[in-house]
């Protein structure tokens, strides 16, 4: 596979998807990003596109590598079928998330932002419990934890106020309120 993949052309890859994987572990180290529904709904065509792109090239990469070099065990398969999935998610999310999780960290001020209530759920999982589900927002960027008990009775399609830092384009959430 190695041989499929120039360096030049595996370091823009990686420079490219790297954003998108660095808001994950933001979102993993417990940090509740929430970018803005209008920018979520303008940036959708170009963050298709910037995940179409290296899961295009990908997935070229992988039927090339089929047709050199035979598939091994199942396990090879696998990862080879979902590198394009891992990486249109990842370019994806550099539009959708890391543009404006970069200007709030490095522009933002104090701001407030209306979303509407998908789900308030008092027991959530493990890991996010309280937690409010929100509507419109992408994957993994879509829920609010550790919100007060008095909060989690927010209706289903209800809106809400989220203030943190932040700009009009995302916001770090700190509070919550109907």
């Amino acid at each position: 596979m190695k041989r499929l993949i120039s360096k030049p052309v595996t370091i823009l890859l990686a420079v490219w998807l790297l954003p998108g994987l660095l808001v994950i572990f933001v979102r993993m180290l417990g940090f509740n990003f929430l970018p803005s529904i209008e920018w979520t709904s303008k940036a959708n065509d170009p963050s298709i596109v910037a995940g179409l792109l290296p899961a295009a090239y990908l997935s070229w990469v992988v039927w090339r590598a089929i047709d050199v070099t035979p598939v091994g065990d199942g396990k090879m398969a696998i990862g080879m079928l979902s590198l394009p999935l891992f990486a249109y998610f990842l370019g994806k999310n550099l539009v959708v998330v890391a543009v404006p999780m970069t200007l709030a960290i490095f522009v933002g001020h104090q701001v407030e932002l209306s979303f509407t209530v998908a789900n308030a759920d008092r027991w959530g999982d493990s890991k996010c419990r309280p937690r409010v589900e929100l509507e419109g927002l992408p994957f993994l960027f879509d829920t609010v934890c550790h919100v007060r008990d008095d909060v989690t009775s927010l209706l289903p399609g209800r809106p809400t106020v989220i203030t943190g830092r932040g700009t009009s384009l995302g916001v770090f959430a700190e509070s919550l309120s109907p």
